[in-house]
Formats: structure tokens, sequence, C-alpha cells
């Protein structure tokens, strides 16, 4: 199965791809959207101390994508990264203004086939670290044209 073959309803591919992805320096801890604690005490974009956890795809876009495979629905939620700031300030304040922005790159284009096919979170399930053996976070800000990869877990 193919983002194209996909069930996407009404997200585009580059949205709904996010979902059940790798989590940096947090985790979910319950059912609810906002059920989440940082795991680790620093920013995964620039170092310096956390203070929350935000989700790569808004809350505003959708809570849960249900990822349909061969197996079912697999219900996933956006992955969380450990941020410095607020919604306004920080890197939580530039990740909601557009200046930093995170993507989900594939190592081949068999593993992003195994994860729309559903059979990589059937092997390892949501937000594993074990995916960052089949990929890696880029994480990218405009304005001072830092970029840095995330491949933990391998």
């Amino acid at each position: 199965m193919t983002p194209e073959m996909a069930l996407l309803k009404g997200l585009p591919a580059s949205k709904a791809g996010l979902y059940g992805l790798p989590c940096i320096g947090a985790r979910y801890t319950g059912p609810g959207a906002r059920d989440c604690e940082r795991t680790q005490a620093w920013c995964a974009v620039c170092g310096r101390p956390a203070a929350n956890c935000h989700h790569v795809v808004p809350l505003s876009v959708r809570r849960r994508f249900g990822l349909a495979t061969p197996g079912g629905t697999v219900r996933l939620r956006s992955p969380l990264f450990a941020l410095c700031g607020s919604g306004t300030r920080g890197c939580h304040g530039a990740f909601h203004a557009g200046r930093v922005r995170a993507r989900w790159l594939w190592d081949s284009e068999e593993d992003e086939r195994l994860w729309w096919s559903g059979e990589l979170v059937a092997r390892y399930g949501p937000h594993s670290p074990e995916l960052y053996r089949h990929g890696r976070w880029e994480i990218a800000d405009s304005r001072t044209g830092r970029a840095s990869v995330v491949r933990e877990g391998v």
C-alpha cells in the first residue's frame, strides 16, 4: 500500500504520514491528546531546557489518524517533541509560526511502503524508537538556516 492508496480522510499524505512516528524527548501517558510528558530535559531543536511537549501535527488538524491496513485500522497520534518556550516563544513558538519545521525521511521506498501497509506499526507499535531503523527526523530553522538530523535508537 502507498500513500496514494491509503484512505487519508481529507489529510494530505505529508501530514497523515507523520502520525505514529517516533517522538523526541516526550511520550503519551494516557488516552487523551494532552496526556503527555517530557522524557528529556532538553529541547529537541536547540538544546535549551525543555518546557513542554509539542504535537508535530497540530491538534487543530486532527487528534488521531486511522491508518487503514490489511489487518484493520490502526489509530495513530501525532509525534511529540520536547521543546523550549511556549506556543508563542522559543522553539515551540517557532514551530507554531512555521519558522521551524520537521519532516520524516524514510531510508528507502520499501521502508515507506512497509509503513503505509501497516507492517512497521504491527512490528514495532506506534511511536516506537525502533522506527529509527527505517528513517529519521530532519528539523530545519528557516531563520537561522540551521538544520539537524535526529536518528535516535539505531
